[in-house]
């Protein structure tokens, strides 16, 4: 089963605008707060045009996901922001393996 929200958004800013309010902390907090986040650095980042995040819910089973920030230049002077976000599920390992757990996005 995948489980995934897909968002698309335009804004009136400039591309690198855009990046610090997702990139940065001091201005990601205001709305996406690290209370929210399975960890406070990204799990992976493309400079200027992507950067993910896990996320973790605060009620159980707390499930994590993945929250992928996609920004592009909209051709106008504006930005379009694609929000991206993967439930991540635990995969258990087969009963003849060494008993690791894999992660993956769904």
């Amino acid at each position: 089963m995948s489980e995934t929200i897909e968002m698309e958004f335009t804004f009136d800013a400039p591309p690198e605008k855009v990046w610090r309010a997702v990139s940065v902390t001091q201005y990601r907090e205001r709305w996406l707060p690290g209370a929210d986040l399975a960890q406070d650095e990204p799990v992976s980042v493309e400079e200027g045009s992507a950067v993910s995040y896990r996320m973790r819910d605060s009620q159980p089973p707390h499930e994590e996901s993945i929250v992928t920030f996609q920004i592009a230049a909209d051709g106008a002077g504006g930005t379009r922001l694609e929000i991206i976000q993967r439930l991540v599920v635990e995969v258990p390992a087969a009963a003849n393996a060494n008993g690791e757990m894999m992660m993956l996005a769904a």
